[in-house]
């Protein structure tokens, strides 16, 4: 997910400061030096001269402690590298870097954003540096490498994945506790999960007890079904079929269940007013933190599964650092997102609660060790299912899951049955498709 980031008038004089002294420190140290070939083995020579590389971020959040780990990694191992990472606020976000002509050296993003960065022209494939560098792409987990190529036509290497997201299950534990509801398992399906949901949904005392949200309507339940609205190659709606029918109808019976209609914000829910049982969402740990240490009891359980795709969930996005195509200290940026991808880096960041992609069982049997908050909690249960793979998605994805949610919307609300809204909304996804091309 992705949140807004509050900017103090002082945060932004120093971005500002920060984007200033990049656009002029990337001027130190000669083009021509880093192309210089070692005689002796032929790789590269990359130059120790003072470099500053400016880092991007789309779509993702980097933290004063990610970036911390990066830069002192990177201080012990290229003093010579100053990296200066820009807060994607207003005036400085990607898009207005290069319009303004400031094009970054690295970007840290996603995956699901590599298709609309064809269309700015800064994609880089990254496979000879790999190759110079001797990056072993054998530690990362094979899906990671392959969702980071989802948007490549010809399989070219973008970026290199540096932690992925999660979907995790979140439930309060004084609610099941009052109702007297055993708390959910692993390994459960929708289905059994459904079935829970209605034993807690209840009025105590005057305070209606809200049993699940699905945390983001239809979107997390669909993607382990790996399907989409429209498809990238044929360029047509798939919403009018029976995997989005079953969708639509799991969704609708959670939110039907008497009183656990939907009420404001789930997080608001489950978080501030404790009403909400049983939440489905992504990494939220930072957003506990502060309830937790007033004493909400909660925990986390295996993501539920489809009963034919058990122990799969959702997209989840895997976030990688991309070189620029226009940098002119390419070799220097490979060193930078080295560091951010090295065993000590990768260690600390997933005892800081961020998965990584590297398969070193010893790093992902340290995930959340620094959070107190999880101190005592099924922290086992995220790693039992997986994500799916992640989509080729068409460049109108979001335009074409609007106009599902807003079928799906009408369904709810009981204005149209499943059929018509699978019906209507294929028709108009398909009218968006055409007036998207005829743009072109």
């Amino acid at each position: 997910m992705k949140r807004k980031q509050k900017v103090t008038g002082a945060t932004a004089l120093l971005l500002a400061t920060a984007l200033l002294a990049a656009a002029c420190g990337s001027q130190s140290g000669s083009a021509d030096e880093t192309t210089k070939k070692d005689k002796g083995t032929g790789a590269p020579a990359i130059s120790d001269a003072p470099v500053t590389l400016t880092a991007a971020i789309d779509s993702v959040i980097i933290d004063p402690a990610l970036e911390k780990l990066i830069k002192d990694k990177l201080q012990k191992q290229h003093p010579n590298i100053t990296l200066n990472i820009i807060q994607p606020v207003k005036g400085s976000t990607l898009d207005e870097l290069i319009a303004s002509g400031t094009v970054p050296d690295i970007v840290f993003t996603y995956s699901g954003r590599l298709t609309a960065f064809q269309e700015k022209g800064i994609l880089y494939d990254i496979t000879e540096l790999v190759k110079t560098h001797k990056v072993d792409l054998s530690r990362f987990e094979p899906q990671m490498i392959a969702d980071t190529k989802v948007g490549s036509p010809n399989g070219e290497l973008y970026g290199l994945p540096y932690s992925r997201n999660f979907h995790a299950f979140y439930y309060n534990k004084d609610i099941f506790d009052k109702f007297g509801v055993p708390y959910p398992q692993d390994g459960m399906t929708w289905e059994q999960i459904l079935e829970l949901a209605k034993k807690v949904t209840r009025n105590e005392g005057g305070t209606q007890y809200r049993g699940i949200d699905p945390g983001s309507g239809i979107s997390w339940i669909y993607q382990p079904l790996g399907i989409e609205a429209d498809d990238y190659k044929t360029g047509k709606a798939t919403l009018n079929n029976d995997k989005w029918k079953r969708v639509f109808e799991l969704v609708k019976a959670m939110f039907t269940i008497p009183g656990n209609e939907p009420r404001g914000n789930a997080i608001d829910n489950f978080l501030k007013e404790k009403i909400l049982a049983m939440i489905m969402y992504t990494n939220m740990f930072s957003q506990l933190e502060g309830p937790t240490k007033e004493g909400f009891n909660w925990d986390i359980a295996q993501y539920p599964s489809y009963t034919e795709r058990p122990n799969i969930y959702g997209n989840a996005s895997v976030n990688i650092m991309t070189v620029t195509k226009t940098s002119k200290y390419k070799d220097q940026a490979m060193q930078v997102i080295e560091a951010a991808i090295s065993d000590d880096v990768q260690l600390e960041s997933s005892r800081q609660g961020r998965i990584s992609p590297l398969l070193s069982p010893q790093i992902q049997a340290e995930f959340g060790q620094n959070l107190d908050i999880l101190k005592g909690k099924r922290i086992a249960s995220i790693f039992k299912s997986k994500p799916v793979p992640y989509p080729n998605s068409s460049p109108y994805r979001s335009k074409s899951e609007a106009i599902a949610k807003t079928y799906f919307n009408q369904y709810l609300a009981g204005t149209i049955d499943v059929n018509t809204a699978l019906s209507k909304g294929d028709e108009e996804i398909n009218k968006m498709l055409q007036a998207e091309k005829a743009k072109q």
